[in-house]
């Protein structure tokens, strides 16, 4: 076949994976409503949880986090709600004295069974569940705003009519528990500044939020700009501290906008959502973010986070080759003196002190810093890390994105596992490039390299296939890189015509032992 028709097949291979890793995925969001005990109830179920609202007062039962990548697992984050999965099958407990998030009280008032309005779909990625009902007189309407693009926030607005000439006194749950130890911290938000306490009301001091936060998840409400009301705690007979905010109305109508934040503990997905002031990331953390960032560019240069990737492979392997070069280059060095080294040792391995400083003079007199390879390991290995942590940081974000060729969902594992394999097959490719045949390692050292990259593949094939993607361009371009570098060495050498191999360093030691021979029988 000729180079032109190679090059054909090549382009048309390129406009076919182009052409497949922008098609959007199919997600949309969906509603089931289903009858329980003699009212309504509605899951609203997107890419990254479910939700479920019940007639019953208007309230959300269940927040269901269902988009779990590796290293994390599944989670109810409603305070009073136990959720388990069987088989298929998803089974809630309620305890059975706890009131469920917005649940709206007035005194001795208590909301009674709402209406569920029509689902209202803005569009496929958008959609409205409203419930009308009425307490002390008042006709309440809570409306919630679920967005697929919304990384895990809902928006709510609270809209009550007071047709009487009293205004009512209301107050508006958000959680009801017992403090305990092991209890997930409760947090305030005061100007920005997160506090443990409810802080007496103040004309200089803004209310900016009060929930739940643990290592792993957040459950928080925050007032939308605009909107000012004041959190309340409140203890109930049973013993339990009720938490929410207060809600005034008095004759005509008022209305209230607020942004529940239910999901997991990231900064960067934390910060849109106005939280950024809840979050201290660590420093590992901070190291990602900017990584990340970079990494969301490219993903909206080209529309797919396969793309982005892989731009983003190539373009910290060129900024790292003049490192990696002088690595390659050591390593080469190494490997070529390796026969030279094991006569040294097996000569001098009498004595550990000459043997070091024999091996010292073959360094010198061959040009070698046994070293000069370590420093861009060094640097690199942190860099490695940093990116790889930084995919795994970004799931969510990469799980609402398009799909890359036959892989759905770069969150998750490969579904055919043919990046692990084909990765596999590199590495194994790399060793056999590190490792010419004029070396004289033996026995299983000589293995080992081909060993590792099995041993690998079998501990983390459920990793995401992300991660598989960024470490197959990785090594891809590590051998592409290395075998620059040896065909460099190999032209080099050739310029350099043959040469004659001498041993004067184990030459001067056979003198030395003579001397010393010679030395002994004198005496």
């Amino acid at each position: 076949m000729s180079r032109r028709r190679i090059a054909f097949a090549l382009l048309g291979i390129l406009l076919c994976a182009v052409s497949l890793s922008l098609l959007a995925a199919d997600r949309e969001i969906t509603t089931t409503i289903v009858e329980a005990d003699g009212h309504r109830e509605i899951t609203v179920s997107t890419a990254l949880a479910d939700y479920l609202f019940s007639e019953q007062g208007g309230v959300m039962k269940s927040l269901f986090i269902t988009f779990a990548t590796y290293g994390s697992e599944v989670a109810e984050l409603v305070p009073g709600t136990i959720t388990t999965e069987e088989q298929g099958s998803r089974f809630y407990q309620y305890v059975e004295t706890s009131e469920f998030p917005f649940t709206i009280v007035g005194g001795t008032e208590e909301e009674g069974i709402y209406t569920l309005q029509e689902p209202r779909r803005v569009d496929s990625n958008t959609i409205e569940v409203a419930f009308v009902g009425s307490i002390g007189g008042a006709t309440v309407t809570k409306q919630y705003t679920i967005r697929e693009d919304a990384v895990y926030t809902v928006d709510l607005q609270v809209t009550i009519e007071n047709p009487t000439a009293e205004p009512l006194d209301l107050t508006m749950v958000l959680l009801q528990r017992i403090e305990k130890e092991g209890s997930k911290p409760l947090y305030f938000l005061f100007n920005g500044t997160v506090a443990t306490d409810r802080l007496a009301p103040a004309s200089d001091t803004t209310f900016d939020g009060v929930g739940l936060m643990d290592k792993a998840t957040v459950f928080f409400l925050s007032p939308v700009q605009g909107t000012s009301v004041w959190p309340t705690e409140d203890v109930l007979p049973s013993g339990a501290r009720r938490y929410g905010v207060k809600l005034d109305a008095p004759t005509g109508t008022s209305s209230y906008d607020f942004s529940l934040y239910g999901g997991r503990r990231r900064f960067l997905l934390m910060e849109p959502a106005g939280l950024g002031d809840l979050d201290s990331p660590g420093m590992g953390a901070r190291l990602m973010i900017p990584v990340i960032q970079f990494l969301n560019m490219l993903y909206r240069a080209t529309g797919n986070y396969g793309w982005a990737i892989i731009l983003f492979t190539i373009l910290t392997r060129l900024i790292l080759f003049p490192l990696m070069r002088k690595q390659y280059h050591s390593m080469a060095k190494m490997q070529k003196l390796q026969p030279k080294m094991k006569r040294v040792q097996e000569r001098f391995k009498d004595d550990r002190q000459l043997q070091q400083q024999k091996m010292m003079e073959l360094y010198r007199k061959e040009g070698v810093n046994p070293m000069s390879g370590c420093l861009p390991l060094l640097v690199q290995l942190p860099i490695l890390v940093l990116i790889w942590r930084a995919i795994l940081y970004s799931g969510e974000l990469i799980h609402l994105s398009p799909g890359f060729l036959w892989i759905p969902d770069l969150s998750m594992a490969d579904p055919y596992f043919i990046l692990v394999i084909v990765t596999t097959g590199i590495m194994m490719l790399q060793q056999w490039l590190m490792t010419p045949t004029r070396t004289e390692t033996t026995g299983m050292q000589k293995y080992m390299g081909y060993i590792f990259p099995l041993f690998m593949a079998v501990l983390l094939w459920r990793f995401p296939a992300g991660l598989w993607l960024y470490y197959l361009l990785t090594t891809a371009t590590q051998v592409a890189q290395q075998a620059i570098v040896n065909r460099e060495m190999a032209t080099a050498e050739a310029k350099a015509g043959p040469t004659v191999e001498t041993d004067e360093i184990e030459s001067e030691g056979e003198e030395d032992d003579g001397g010393d021979a010679g030395a002994e029988e004198g005496g």
